[in-house]
């Protein structure tokens, strides 16, 4: 017996340090090699004809952008990289997530938009949808500015418009009157469309788990609330968390109770 376990044992020694390399490979590069190997593992996806290779190899590019997303301080073509890999892996409820995600970084992103109605589609009919921001987001141009950008001509803007006051009660002219409201309204334009997305991160969630029942109550014993589990991508609001459920909305404002760990939070880095 001992002689046989001499005799494997060389086998088992170079293969162990290979796959030690090769993790250490992965850990050791640096975000760019990352991305260029999420990206190159998604091409080879996509090149594939098998359907189960094919699939399998979109989660694998999936769980690259995953790991980048948890690494480094994402963007929205990340997080639209991420949803298109795991909208190809099959995995709808990750790819609502990330391009929810990617637009409340970029309001505007156009592909992170495109993709995000595609997956919508995919969900059952009878599931209630949100309603696109469209409409405000081309009224207002600030609306297409991720919320750091907008941060800074906001405080302009405000201190603009304290000087206004100011001059307008130091020397109670009409031009000084008249002038002060307009740095008032430009900060108002501009610091709202900012409060409205980033309230819109906090308490916006996606449901991961497939099949997630809804019930009445905070207890596995309540009654359904709904005639249809949730599918994996309903996208809900957050009401209240207590201990391990979560009270949520649907887009129709019909709310029930969920496990807290069938949802994830779109909440921005």
């Amino acid at each position: 017996m001992k002689r046989c376990q001499n005799v494997f044992r060389p086998w088992w020694i170079p293969l162990g340090w290979l796959m030690a390399l090769m993790f250490a490979n992965v850990a050791w590069a640096t975000p760019e090699q990352q991305v260029h190997q999420a990206l190159e593992r998604y091409r080879q996806a996509q090149e594939t004809q098998d359907p189960s290779a094919r699939q399998e190899g979109f989660r694998q590019a999936q769980r690259l952008f995953a790991t980048l997303v948890e690494t480094v301080t994402p963007n929205a073509d990340l997080y639209a990289n991420l949803g298109a890999a795991a909208l190809q892996a099959g995995d709808i409820g990750r790819a609502i997530w990330a391009f929810r995600s990617a637009l409340a970084l970029d309001p505007g992103h156009e592909r992170s938009l495109t993709n995000l109605h595609f997956a919508r589609g995919l969900l059952p009919s009878w599931l209630p949808r949100p309603e696109a921001h469209e409409p405000w987001d081309r009224l207002s141009g600030w609306a297409l500015i991720p919320a750091a950008q907008r941060s800074l001509p906001g405080g302009v803007l405000f201190l603009l418009a304290a000087a206004g006051i100011a001059l307008a009660i130091r020397f109670d002219s009409l031009l000084t009157r008249s002038l002060a409201p307009i740095p008032i309204l430009l900060w108002l334009l501009v610091s709202f469309p900012g409060l409205l997305f980033d309230r819109e991160k906090n308490d916006h969630g996606v449901i991961l788990q497939e099949e997630t029942l809804a019930r009445a109550a905070d207890s596995i014993n309540a009654p359904v609330s709904f005639s249809h589990p949730l599918p994996a991508g309903t996208e809900v609001r957050v009401l209240e968390h207590r201990d391990g459920w979560t009270r949520i909305a649907l887009a129709n404002d019909h709310n029930a109770w969920i496990r807290a760990s069938a949802l994830i939070m779109i909440d921005i880095k």
